[in-house]
């Protein structure tokens, strides 16, 4: 009977899980956080490593989806007023380090750092903007049809005083014109994709508000994160070792944001992607009954070294499936090792010890996360795997995924003699 009160007297301060909160004699006194925080705090530097220490290394991209329970401390909370004020998702903490002068993060349109982003750009990130298309009938003019009327998208945007840069190509590909259908028919959607956000943006710049919709970017919108990372074996620590260098949120883009507010059969809020995501995965079917590939119960699954990069912790189902039509595109990439004090502070939710909470900088960096490799560093310019590899669907893409784990691993391997 005594073990039986204390476990249900104990019950309600796990629940709450705030700081202070056994050592408390009036509810006032309550703080609103479920772990003291220091501020001062910073991660691990990351150890010097010679070139001439490095045996072998090879760069990386994988994407991990958010669809996946083992991924979950990456993606919630969604609804941040259900929670303490210290839970907050990963794109929380990234937008942060960008938009906080104290922090300094530089945000990039690349993965490679050669493109910067300005701040108005960020900014954007935060709301979704889109023309509209404009009913003919309603005997009113808006969005997309001031182009029609005109006949050129260029046309009308200098008549409203927009300056085109000489040196760009894409101004040489107007949205309305053959030559931006020509692009498609060909296709390279990535580049037509690319373009058409730049004549989008032009048209923001000048358009009165009027001729928009509008909706504000929400936490649930991001569908996946995209990680950049180099395996390599350091010969002095005899291991194979893995270091993060980019990070980059994947999310809805405007038109799926805005199909998503009309249809009548939106999805849940609480849960992860359920439609076509930026990523280019099939329709995503909610995991509450489906199994996944890593337990989130087993830590020597997820964090053992390069046994979280292995064939258990890869999910094989649709959700991760490679659309050739769709570009694998971040809405922003930060380097890693510039957001780490950052994230050494911020904590995700540890489900088997809700006292003791992971951060971010320590989740990432030991890989406690399934992910799957879509590019890796090679003569053909980086190609992504489905650039390659177009007979046989994603089974064979995600095959050759798997090959490129194992080559890694093979190479460890192959470091030792018995």
């Amino acid at each position: 009977m005594k073990k039986l009160f204390s476990v249900l007297l104990l019950t309600p301060f796990f629940c709450f899980s705030q700081a202070n909160l056994l050592n408390t004699k009036s509810s006032f006194e309550i703080e609103n956080v479920s772990k003291q925080v220091d501020e001062d705090a910073k991660p691990l530097d990351y150890e010097y490593v010679s070139d001439d220490d490095i045996l072998f290394s090879f760069t990386t991209w994988e994407v991990i989806d958010l669809n996946q329970r083992v991924n979950f401390p990456l993606y919630f909370p969604t609804e941040i007023s259900l929670v303490s004020d210290d839970r907050r998702p990963l794109i929380h903490y990234l937008l942060q380090a960008i938009e906080d002068p104290l922090i300094g993060a530089q945000a990039y349109f690349d993965h490679n750092f050669t493109d910067p982003m300005e701040l108005e750009d960020v900014n954007r990130i935060r709301e979704y903007k889109r023309l509209k298309k404009g009913i003919d009938a309603d005997g009113i003019t808006e969005g997309e049809e001031h182009f029609y009327e005109t006949g050129s998208t260029k046309t009308y945007l200098e008549t409203l005083g927009y300056v085109f840069p000489e040196d760009e190509e894409w101004v040489n590909y107007d949205p309305i014109s053959d030559e931006f259908l020509d692009l498609q028919r060909n296709g390279d959607n990535d580049t037509a994709t690319l373009y058409k956000e730049k004549w989008d943006a032009a048209a923001s710049e000048v358009m009165p508000d009027e001729n928009f919709d509008f909706a504000e970017f929400d936490y649930s919108d991001v569908r996946k994160y995209l990680l950049k990372g180099i395996w390599y074996f350091d010969k002095k620590a005899t291991q194979l070792k893995y270091r993060p260098i980019a990070l980059g949120p994947v999310g809805m883009n405007a038109e799926e944001k805005f199909q998503r507010q009309n249809s009548d059969d939106q999805s849940n809020p609480s849960s992860s992607a359920v439609e076509m995501d930026e990523f280019g995965a099939f329709d995503d079917e909610p995991q509450d009954n489906q199994d996944v590939a890593v337990s989130a119960d087993s830590d020597e699954e997820i964090t053992d070294g390069f046994d979280s990069f292995s064939e258990e912790s890869t999910d094989f189902s649709d959700s991760t499936q490679l659309d050739e039509d769709k570009e694998y595109r971040a809405m922003f990439w930060v380097f890693f090792p510039e957001v780490r004090n950052l994230l050494h502070r911020s904590y995700a939710f540890n489900d088997k010890n809700m006292s003791k909470p992971i951060s971010f900088d320590h989740l990432i960096n030991s890989r406690r996360f399934s992910g799957t490799i879509y590019r890796e560093a090679n003569v053909y310019q980086d190609r992504d795997i489905r650039k390659y590899i177009s007979e046989g669907g994603s089974l064979m893409q995600l095959l050759e995924s798997q090959r490129i784990k194992e080559k890694i691993r093979n190479l460890e391997q192959d470091m030792w003699s018995y």
